[in-house]
């Protein structure tokens, strides 16, 4: 008893640090064990995430000795730690409920320059639907033109409405529903910043009759270049002269960088904007061929880690890594190639690709399943059709206008370098205003523009012509006559759809 009274006594002499640092040591043990426990938990549960995708380092193969002699004498060694199966690491690190039935992720690229570094002011270059199918391993690819003429849509997926409420003159008017190309859906929601993925999102969905798609990859044009440089290059049959900002790319079968791969899928001059579609298509397609081919599917989560700076996704690492685990086991025939149908059109001065929603309903029906009902305010034949007869209809309006503006022309001609600064911005406003009225294809603006610059055009003649009669061409007269107080006192129409 003594010596237990004299321990204690000791032991609470012991400096008080010393007792502390006991206490440290005890806490991190059961830290650590409650640590080796959620790592346990968490490939037995894949719902957990997982911070990084562990590396894996092949072992080197021993050297073989020559026939005839003796190898070097054996020394007892460790045996190495076996090599870790791909799919085994990959179903270590893969959220497994979530590969389960369908999943459909849009993909947006962003063509970043460095004069716009906001994402919030971008439209997304790029835009492909991706379908995965985990109980069959098939995945289908559709892109969607980026100049898709479609209904876009708020987060809530309800269509945008446009226009005031109440004119300047205190008129009221009923809001119109926002038709727009489908990559302004972006930048209309404000962004990487607000909604603009939310928007993107719902605007595709409602394109393929409601197909939800709940995730999303949006990321700058870099990414191409630094995911191709990290697998060493691709090699590509080159179809077309590529040439942008000095670089140059010839056609013909070879080995490309990152660079020269980001160059070939951004090219656009001298091409049609599907052909553009189909060129990113191929490349995505040599790229995972060439992944497939070299073993490089395994190291998806590393070279997601290194470019994810230039990533923004609603996907988490667990469930990039289970895209990984997919494309390990599937065959490069799984993946699949489509594009939305159509026909690039013009019309209100904008080059649009309109639909072939009766190809589109093939398309939902081929690859989903699932029997959609088209908008037919977004069909090209309906909207050809109705374009084409208020052209017929406003034939005489059109015209007008361009003999007025032939008249403004011949006036600046010989009379322009009379004209004072007034003169000249007068004129200048009023053949802009039937320039826009022609693209806008509306009959009312046609007239009142029309007649605006006619009344101009009279005045400058009878101004210029009185003054200098051996220039004075042969007047020109129109029925239209400028209203009072048209120009300057009434702003140039908002443009309305036509349909």
């Amino acid at each position: 008893m003594r010596y237990m009274s004299e321990l204690k006594t000791a032991e609470n002499k012991k400096p008080k640090f010393i007792r502390i640092a006991r206490w440290v040591i005890l806490i991190l043990i059961v830290a650590g064990a409650a640590a080796g426990a959620k790592f346990v938990y968490d490939i037995l549960n894949p719902a957990s995430l997982f911070p990084q995708a562990p590396v894996m380092t092949p072992e080197p193969e021993p050297e073989e000795p020559e026939p005839g002699t003796a190898g070097p004498e054996e020394t007892p060694v460790q045996e190495p730690a076996p090599t870790a199966d791909p799919k085994e690491v990959l179903t270590g690190i893969s959220d497994l409920e979530f590969m389960k039935n369908r999943v459909n992720i849009l993909v947006l690229g962003i063509d970043e320059s460095a004069e716009r570094a906001d994402w919030g002011s971008f439209r997304t270059d790029t835009m492909i639907v991706v379908t995965i199918d985990f109980e069959t391993n098939d995945v289908h690819m559709i892109s969607v033109p980026r100049d898709s003429y479609v209904k876009i849509c708020s987060g809530s997926g309800n269509p945008v409405l446009t226009g005031n409420t109440i004119t300047t003159d205190g008129v009221n008017f009923e809001k119109e529903i926002l038709f727009d190309k489908i990559n302004s859906a972006f930048s209309r929601g404000g962004g990487s910043k607000k909604k603009g993925y939310d928007y993107a999102r719902m605007t595709v969905s409602r394109l393929f009759g409601g197909i939800p798609i709940d995730y999303y990859v949006g990321f700058n044009m870099n990414v191409v270049k630094q995911v191709v440089d990290a697998m060493g290059g691709v090699d590509y049959e080159v179809d077309i002269e590529v040439s942008m900002n000095g670089r140059e790319l010839h056609p013909g079968f070879q080995h490309l960088n990152g660079q020269q791969v980001l160059d070939y899928c951004r090219q656009r001059k001298g091409d049609s904007d599907i052909a553009r579609v189909q060129r990113q298509q191929n490349m995505l397609f040599a790229i995972f061929k060439q992944m497939k081919d070299t073993g490089q599917i395994v190291n998806i989560p590393s070279i997601y880690k290194a470019v994810e700076q230039n990533v923004e996704t609603n996907l988490s690492f667990k469930q990039v890594s289970s895209l990984a685990l997919l494309a390990l086991d599937m065959s490069v025939d799984q993946l699949q190639k489509h594009y939305v149908l159509g026909k690039a059109y013009s019309m209100r001065g904008r080059s649009y690709w309109l639909i072939n929603t009766g190809k589109l309903e093939d398309l939902v029906w081929d690859v989903f399943g699932v029997k959609m009902n088209s908008d037919p305010d977004i069909d090209a034949g309906r909207i050809i059709e109705r374009i084409e007869a208020n052209r017929a209809a406003i034939a005489a309006e059109l015209a007008a206008a361009e003999a007025a503006l032939k008249e403004a022309d011949r006036l600046v001609d010989l009379y322009g370098h009379l004209f004072d600064p007034d003169s000249k911005k007068l004129l200048s406003s009023a053949v802009s205003w039937v320039e826009a009225s022609i693209e806008h294809e509306d009959k009312q603006e046609l007239i009142d523009s029309t007649a605006m610059l006619n009344g101009i055009n009279a005045q400058l003649l009878s101004v210029f012509g009185q003054t200098y009669p051996w220039q004075t061409p042969d007047p020109v007269f129109y029925d239209q006559t400028p209203e009072p107080g048209l120009f300057g006192n009434s702003p140039s129409p908002t443009p309305e759809d036509i349909f």
